[in-house]
């Protein structure tokens, strides 16, 4: 009766494994959240400021906050560069029996979140500090879960990219999702008339060079102070170079000594092109990045995988790769699954050293199964997933289920 009762229960236990969800390590409550800020490319480091004060704002309306420190940027010599639209702001909050707003973490991260979407032309990322830095440092992006997007063309990465989100978007469990920002950054071109300029008789080296001055500032001279040098930098009043009229309206002097302004020799204009081009293996690449919630990553995965596979048609040479935890993930396990026959090869000739008989150590060695039940209704029952921490928990069972049998048969042959 013994034997077949822990038998059904082991058939059991086993048949319900599957059902276990799979991510690669726990979330553990920080203390403190880290909701970071995206703005548009184009935002100045002043606008981006008053973003960041209203952010602060919101916030502070909560009772749980006690203090909120932002960055925004990057120091000259930064191991985590961004530009003026990111901020990584990390929110201390109370201990959680001071906590009046909501009862739990994800309850606070929601009406947070809520509140947050209210301010125009912002992007969030609701994570952690120690989580955030642990999403980086995993896949390059600062958040649970990456789809990379590989191809030639930055129009069509842009479109595909998009194609994907709405996609993953329907996904349940999915939060913070968003595209990487490769477009929105304004440049300003300056085509040069070559038909203009010849009527004047000015050469295009002229042209680029009173561009080059009023606009980004030339070198005129130095100025000595000590042992240093620093350089004077010439160059046009902001009122004379902040817009494509203002540029337009600079004189050019031409060989006859008349002065025509450089609208008539070029084509001035103000377009949109890439905020930055990420490139992976000498492939450009766009990532679609987003956190989950209430669910297990592999499960996530794979529902999205189906999806974007069913309704996501990409072109020849494009192709998808799937980052952050996941990645970390699925390289774990396939290393567990090498490690775990490795160990049990292990106590199997420890335990043969041991007894001196195969016999034995087998026999022994068939109780771990067995040890397999508690851990995975303790899973089940806590809500919890089979990630890397669970998994060496297991392996460290097995070692004290084949060191409890072996101190047992050894009382019971004395």
């Amino acid at each position: 009766m013994i034997i077949g009762g822990s038998t059904l229960f082991l058939v059991i236990c086993l048949g319900l494994f599957p059902f276990l969800g799979k991510e690669f390590i726990p979330s553990m409550d920080e203390g403190t959240l880290t909701p970071q800020i995206i703005r548009l490319p184009s935002v100045s480091l002043t606008e981006s400021m008053e973003i960041e004060k209203k952010a602060h704002q919101v916030l502070l309306k909560f009772p749980e906050v006690t203090t909120i420190v932002s960055k925004i940027g990057a120091p000259e010599i930064a191991l985590d560069p961004m530009g003026p639209n990111l901020s990584d702001p990390i929110v201390v909050l109370k201990p959680k029996g001071q906590w009046k707003t909501a009862g739990s973490k994800d309850k606070l991260i929601y009406k947070m979140r809520h509140e947050l979407e209210k301010i125009p032309g912002i992007g969030l990322n609701m994570t952690q500090p120690i989580a955030l830095r642990v999403d980086e440092l995993v896949s390059g992006v600062k958040s649970q879960l990456a789809i990379k997007l590989f191809g030639e063309d930055m129009n069509l990465l842009k479109d595909k990219s998009e194609e994907i989100a709405k996609v993953v978007g329907k996904v349940r469990g999915v939060t913070d999702l968003r595209v990487e920002q490769v477009s929105g950054q304004p440049y300003l071109t300056v085509t040069i008339d070559r038909n203009a300029i010849a009527r004047y008789g000015i050469n295009a080296q002229d042209i680029n060079e009173i561009v080059e001055t009023a606009i980004g500032g030339k070198a005129a001279t130095e100025m000595l102070e000590g042992d240093r040098r620093f350089e004077i930098v010439l160059r046009f009043p902001e009122g004379r170079r902040n817009s494509a009229e203002t540029i337009g309206a600079i004189l050019v002097r031409t060989p006859a000594g008349a002065w025509v302004p450089l609208a008539q020799l070029a084509n001035i204009t103000v377009t949109n092109g890439p905020a930055q081009i990420s490139r992976e293996h000498n492939k450009r690449r766009v990532v679609v990045e987003c956190n989950i919630e209430d669910r297990d990553v592999a499960g996530f995965v794979a529902e999205a995988k189906e999806r974007i596979e069913k309704e996501v048609k990409l072109p020849t040479g494009y192709y998808l790769t799937w980052g952050g935890t996941f990645e970390s993930q699925q390289r774990a396990m396939k290393r567990l699954m090498l490690i775990v026959p490795v160990t049990m090869a292990i106590i199997l000739f420890l335990l043969f050293t041991a007894f001196g008989s195969f016999r034995y150590a087998f026999l022994i060695l068939m109780t771990i199964p067995f040890a397999l039940t508690g851990g995975i209704l303790t899973l089940l029952v806590s809500g919890q997933y089979l990630s890397v921490p669970a998994s060496v928990g297991f392996i460290a069972l097995f070692g004290v289920a084949v060191l409890n049998v072996w101190y047992l048969s050894h009382i019971s042959i004395a």
